[in-house]
C-alpha cells in the first residue's frame, strides 16, 4: 500500500554489455567483457539494494533496463533484478518496466520469459530498413528480422512497443527514409522515437568520416526527412510530443518524461546517471571498476555499519540558476513546451523574468513563440533547438546541452 502524498522516483537500470559496438555509439557499452557478466549482475542487484533506504520516502512509477543490450541478459538475471526493485522499492500499481533490445536476439521464447517476469514496455533499436543503412551503422540485424522480432513480440503479449529509428545517415535520400518509415508503420508499433544522427568524437563512424572515407550527412536533408516524418506520423494518429518522440495516444514514455520534466531518478549499474535529493551524480564507467566499488561499499557497510557510495564517481550540487537552465531546456524539449504559471509554483520565478532577453530574441528569431501562458519551440525551432538552449545556460555551463543529449538518446 502505498502512503499518500509520496514523492515520486524513477529508476534506470544500466546494463553495459552488447555482442559488438556499433560505429556510431558513444554511450557506455562494451563488446568482449561477456567473463563480467556473472559478477556483473550481484553487484547491480547489491546497489538496487544499497540505495533502497534512501527512497523510502518515494514511489517508483518506471523503471528503464538501458545499455548497452539489456536483451542479452540471462532471464534469470532479469527476474533476480526485478524481485530486488520490488523487495526494496515502493512501487505504484501501473509501473512502467521498459526494456531496450536489438531485434537480434528477441526470440518467441524469450520474449514470453520477459513479459512473464513483468516487462510491459519493449524498446527495440531499429536504426533503418535498408540494408546498406544497416551496414553503415554496423546494426547486425537484416529488415525481414525486424518483422520477425516484431511480430514474436506482439505474439508474446507486449502491447506497448516502441521502435528508435536514425535519420540524417550519410548519403541517406529522402526516399529511402520514407520507405523505412512506411514500412515501420504497416507494424502499427505504440511508439517511435526518430533520432537525427550526430556524428561523435571518438567513435569509429567520427575516424571514418574525418578521413573521407564516409561523406558527411546532410543538414540539409535532414531537415527535409524530419519536417516529412512530422507531417507523416500525424496522419497515422501518432502524437509529437517531444523533439524525436511520437506515441499513440496514452503512450508516451512516462521514463523519459521523467528527465523532460526534471524529476529525479535513481540511476544505478556502471557509468548511470543520477538526479536525486538535488544531487547530480554519475558512477564509474568501467564495469570491472564498478563491480569492484560496489564490492567494496558492501564490505564497508559490513563491518562499519554504514557505508560511502564508492561506485559513485563524480557529482555535484546544481545551482539554482543551473536548477532553473535545467529546467527551461528539458521542457522545451517538450511539443507543449514550458507553462509560465506551473514552472512559477515549481521553482518561485517565471522564465519571462529571468529570460526575458534570451526568449524574446528566440521570438524574434521564429524559434520560440508564446501561447497564453505557455513558451515553447516553433516548428523552425524543434530543426534548431540547440541554439535556443545554449542561450539559456549559465556561461560556465554550457557543456549541459551535450549532456542531456546523451542522456536522453
Amino acid at each position: 500500500m502505498i502512503a499518500p502524498n509520496m514523492d515520486r522516483l524513477a529508476l534506470y537500470l544500466h546494463i553495459p554489455f552488447c555482442s559488438s559496438k556499433c560505429g556510431y555509439c558513444d554511450f557506455n557499452s562494451y563488446e568482449g567483457l561477456d567473463h563480467l557478466v556473472p559478477e556483473y549482475t550481484p553487484a547491480i542487484l547489491s546497489e538496487i539494494e544499497l540505495w533502497g533506504a534512501a527512497a523510502t520516502k518515494h514511489e517508483i512509477h518506471t523503471i528503464f533496463f538501458g545499455g548497452g543490450t539489456p536483451s542479452l541478459t540471462d532471464i534469470n538475471d532479469i527476474e533476480a533484478i526485478i524481485a530486488a526493485v520490488k523487495k526494496n522499492y515502493l512501487l505504484t500499481d501501473d509501473v512502467e518496466w521498459s526494456l531496450e533490445a536489438n531485434p537480434t536476439e528477441l526470440t518467441l521464447k524469450h520474449l514470453q520469459d520477459l513479459r512473464k517476469a513483468g516487462i510491459n514496455r519493449l524498446s527495440m533499436g531499429v536504426q533503418s530498413l535498408q540494408t546498406d543503412e544497416l551496414k553503415l551503422l554496423d546494426r547486425d540485424h537484416t529488415p525481414e528480422r525486424v518483422f520477425e522480432a516484431f511480430a514474436d513480440a506482439r505474439s508474446a503479449g507486449f502491447k506497448n512497443i516502441n521502435l528508435d529509428l536514425m535519420f540524417g545517415l550519410p548519403d541517406q535520400k529522402l526516399e529511402t527514409w520514407q520507405d523505412t518509415v512506411e514500412k515501420i508503420l504497416s507494424m502499427e508499433p505504440e511508439h517511435l522515437s526518430c533520432y537525427a544522427l550526430t556524428v561523435e568524437p571518438g567513435t569509429a563512424l567520427y575516424y571514418q568520416i574525418q578521413k573521407g572515407f564516409i561523406k558527411e550527412p546532410d543538414p540539409d536533408i535532414a531537415a527535409d526527412q524530419y519536417e516529412w516524418t512530422q507531417e507523416k506520423l500525424e496522419k497515422h494518429g501518432y502524437n509529437h510530443y517531444e523533439i524525436s518522440n511520437w506515441a499513440k495516444p496514452d503512450k508516451e514514455c512516462l521514463h523519459n518524461l521523467v528527465y523532460w520534466r526534471a524529476q529525479p531518478y535513481l540511476g544505478m549499474g556502471a557509468g548511470a546517471h543520477s538526479f536525486f535529493a538535488g544531487q547530480r551524480f554519475a558512477n564509474v564507467d568501467a564495469p570491472n571498476r564498478y563491480i569492484d566499488a560496489i564490492t567494496a561499499t558492501k564490505l564497508q557497510r559490513m563491518n562499519e555499519g554504514k557505508s560511502t557510495m564508492q561506485q559513485v564517481a563524480a557529482g555535484e550540487t546544481p545551482d539554482k540558476n543551473m536548477i532553473l537552465a535545467d529546467a527551461m531546456i528539458l521542457g522545451l524539449r517538450l511539443l507543449k513546451g514550458i507553462n509560465e504559471i506551473n514552472f512559477e509554483m515549481e521553482y518561485g520565478i517565471k522564465p519571462s523574468e529571468i529570460y526575458a532577453e534570451s526568449i524574446e530574441k528566440h521570438i524574434n528569431l521564429g524559434l520560440l513563440i508564446r501561447d497564453g501562458n505557455w513558451i515553447k519551440l516553433t516548428p523552425n525551432g524543434l530543426l534548431l533547438s540547440n541554439e535556443v538552449f545554449i542561450d539559456l545556460l549559465p556561461d560556465e555551463n554550457e557543456t549541459l546541452v551535450n549532456i542531456q543529449e546523451q542522456l536522453l538518446a
